[in-house]
């Protein structure tokens, strides 16, 4: 067999293997990871879900309850049905139009003692995965059941097995023919130096290669020896180049383990706020509504007898309802300030630095200058963001009196710095502090910035104080575009 032959024949099934494994590993690897994820999620939801429906469900609200379990199956395009089924009684609360299927009651109950139960379920052709919970912990015949249609979300994965199979079959089809060029242009000037190295086997036995001719062959033949000459220097230069290489992918290997603890500590932080969210709900507003609810009835009982203390009662009750709608807006403002997406960046930033600051004391103050009309969103979330954990870091750690907050817009490259007169830190401190949630906050901070390819520099002293300074540039599209006034 020839030699081009050889190496299109070995470079094409090379391809295909590889193509082949590709496929398989990808394919397994994110079914596995989506399996995990639909049973990780679908247990959150219905956890969730039970701690919001409990005290209706107990109060026989039924209608409250099984409008909320359509609010979310309406909410969330990958859940196929949510419903309560009490064993004890038979009595369904659920989110079906056609009513309760009859199969769907034989799903195994729950253990008792156990949190959640997942299950794969066959539902009208569509697989499902079915997360049970106790509706209340201890009330094991109290059972909340939601399911999020695992078919769905595996479909992508089949569509990018296809794309993977069309771009392995490009794939062999390119490299067998590079493969073809290759061993043409390998062969050819080969078959050359062979008749010429006949010719010097016949009688020349000079230890080089001598050929005068000024042809490819001829350069071939000067090439090998001139190989000879240089390959110890071109291995030591590659060693040299194999250093550098494994310093360069073991610094690649420490950020990429950085950005993948990064991304743990969003969804951390995306858990926690939920889970604090819920409970201020149910600790605070829940329990005010309630008393409310209360209080509203004990009025009724007054007011027939005494109407003056019927009355001092109810305004007391309007002051409760005053509260919880107070609670209520400090829970949207700590989840997004609208002031940010209404008035913009500088706005809400004076008006997050002053709710945080002034209530510890810290004397705040705000310079801004050259900004006359709102920036784009995307660049105001992000200096929202890092102005945001700047600041936190500040009332947090760095114990200041005083905080100073500059934003400066100059032809087309905005400018925020906040400084502070705090204890500070020494720099070489900041990648090295073992301080895990203190060290992805200023990774986050340069993330964001980069996304935007802007850059970010952290300066601190010992009883001095930390300035941190982001730069961005605005297109020229961006700049010149009219907008709405800060």
């Amino acid at each position: 067999m020839r030699l081009s032959h050889k190496i299109i024949f070995v470079t094409s099934g090379i391809m295909v293997v590889m193509g082949l494994v590709t496929i398989v590993t990808i394919n397994g690897v994110v079914k596995g990871t989506v399996r995990t994820s639909i049973e990780q999620n679908g247990i959150v939801l219905a956890e969730t879900t039970s701690s919001n429906v409990a005290d209706q469900y107990l109060d026989g609200k039924l209608l409250t309850v099984k409008s909320v379990l359509q609010n979310l199956l309406d909410s969330n395009r990958y859940l196929v049905y949510a419903y309560i089924l009490n064993r004890d009684n038979g009595t369904v609360v659920d989110t079906f139009p056609q009513g309760f299927p009859a199969g769907l009651a034989q799903v195994d109950p729950l253990p008792n003692g156990s949190t959640s139960v997942a299950q794969l379920l066959n539902v009208d052709g569509d697989l499902v995965r079915d997360t049970a919970v106790p509706l209340v912990r201890g009330l094991d015949s109290i059972e909340l059941h939601i399911g999020l249609s695992e078919s769905a979300l595996l479909l992508p994965i089949a569509r990018i097995s296809w794309v993977t199979a069309v771009l392995t079959l490009i794939g062999i089809i390119v490299g067998s023919l590079a493969a073809l060029l290759l061993s043409r242009l390998i062969t050819s000037p080969l078959e050359k130096l062979t008749k010429q190295a006949e010719r010097i086997g016949e009688g020349n036995l000079e230890g080089e290669i001598q050929l005068n001719s000024r042809d490819e062959v001829g350069n071939l033949a000067r090439t090998f020896n001139w190989m000879t000459a240089h390959l110890k220097e071109t291995i030591q230069t590659l060693q040299r180049r194999n250093q550098e290489l494994s310093l360069l992918s073991q610094t690649l290997g420490e950020r990429e383990e950085l950005l993948g603890k990064l991304w743990q500590q969003v969804i951390f932080a995306q858990e926690e706020e939920r889970k604090r969210i819920a409970r201020e709900l149910h600790d605070e507003t829940t329990q005010s509504l309630a008393a409310i609810m209360i209080g509203l009835k004990t009025a009724e009982e007054i007011m027939p007898n005494d109407l003056s203390k019927g009355l001092q009662f109810l305004e007391q009750l309007r002051n409760m309802a005053g509260h919880v709608v107070k609670e209520l807006h400090n829970i949207t403002y700590d989840l997004r300030p609208t002031v940010l997406d209404d008035l913009g960046l500088v706005p809400a930033l004076r008006w997050y630095a002053e709710t945080r600051l002034g209530a510890r004391g810290v004397e705040f103050e705000l310079e801004v200058t050259g900004i006359n009309r709102r920036l784009p969103a995307e660049m105001e979330t992000t200096l929202f963001r890092i102005g945001q954990e700047a600041i936190s870091n500040t009332f947090k750690h760095a114990q200041a009196s005083k905080v100073v907050l500059v934003i400066t817009l100059v032809n087309n490259s905005i400018m925020m710095q906040i400084k502070d007169n705090g204890q500070g830190f020494a720099n070489k401190e900041i990648g090295n502090t073992t301080n895990e949630r203190a060290r992805l906050g200023f990774l986050g901070m340069r993330e964001r910035v980069g996304l935007l390819g802007g850059i970010i520099e952290i300066n601190s002293q010992v009883g001095v104080g930390t300035i941190v300074t982001v730069k961005l540039e605005l297109s020229q599209k961006e700049f010149s575009k009219e907008g709405p006034l800060v």
